[in-house]
């Protein structure tokens, strides 16, 4: 009996450890339906996967402003607040300082129907960092140096090496 249980038990360990702790998955294509739903903003790449789901940046990170205008020489200026609000669950009142890594990507023309990656972007800004430690705000602001392009999308993400 205690060999059967064993056997089962090591069984178990192996399919949970070899079956759960995947890094490589295969991609699918997103549906057009989907791509229609980004939005402007979008958070990517959650920093922490556990038993009880995923913990993602979203949990933390809020947005709370987004403003485009145009600057005195006619050039889109994209200003975005982001603020780490802490802990938002009862278990994790406390809340980590968070660095992330931000991208805007601008276009000329809307990319609701399709969504923003169907499209090739008029402007896409480098990869930036913005550190935030509990609590802080900061102003995230981009200039794009192509007048047409007023239509804009921002990637949020865990801090990329």
């Amino acid at each position: 009996m205690s060999k059967l249980f064993n056997g089962i038990l090591v069984g178990f360990m192996l399919f949970f450890f070899v079956g759960c702790n995947r890094t490589v998955y295969n991609a699918r294509r997103a549906s057009p339906e989907e791509l229609s739903n980004e939005g402007t903003i979008v958070f990517v790449r959650p920093d922490v996967h556990t038993d009880f789901g995923t913990r993602s940046i979203r949990d933390y990170i809020e947005v709370t402003y987004e403003n485009i205008s145009t600057n005195d020489a006619g050039y889109p200026v994209l200003k975005i607040g982001l603020r780490n609000r802490g802990g938002k669950h009862f278990w994790d009142k406390k809340g980590p300082d968070v660095q992330l890594s931000v991208q805007s990507a601008f276009y000329k023309r809307p990319f609701r129907l399709e969504g923003a990656v169907s499209r090739p972007a008029a402007y896409r800004t480098n990869w930036q960092v913005a550190k935030l430690l509990r609590g802080q705000s900061t102003d995230y602001k981009v200039t794009c140096p192509v007048k047409e392009a007023t239509y804009y999308q921002v990637t949020i993400s865990e801090f990329l090496k």
